[in-house]
């Protein structure tokens, strides 16, 4: 946890505070219609739950309200 790919392949991550219930997470963003699909023609590339790095220091931020992810969120 907490990171999400949406169906277009866009890697988002989340604190976890913010990182949403699987009903909220496909509404959002395994929508074709809203997100694009993948590239190349993959189709919908949507994954909850997705391997992500380590999160600590500056590189990243939580997609809803930015703050800098830790080791807390890893």
């Amino acid at each position: 946890m907490p990171r999400i790919y949406d169906s277009a392949n866009d890697p988002l991550d989340f604190c976890v505070r913010h990182f949403p219930s699987n009903e909220v997470a496909e509404r959002r963003y395994a929508n074709v219609r809203v997100t694009g699909q993948g590239p190349d023609g993959r189709g919908n590339c949507y994954a909850r739950d997705a391997e992500h790095p380590d999160y600590g220091g500056d590189e990243y931020r939580c997609h809803t309200c930015k703050k800098h992810l830790t080791e807390e969120d890893n």
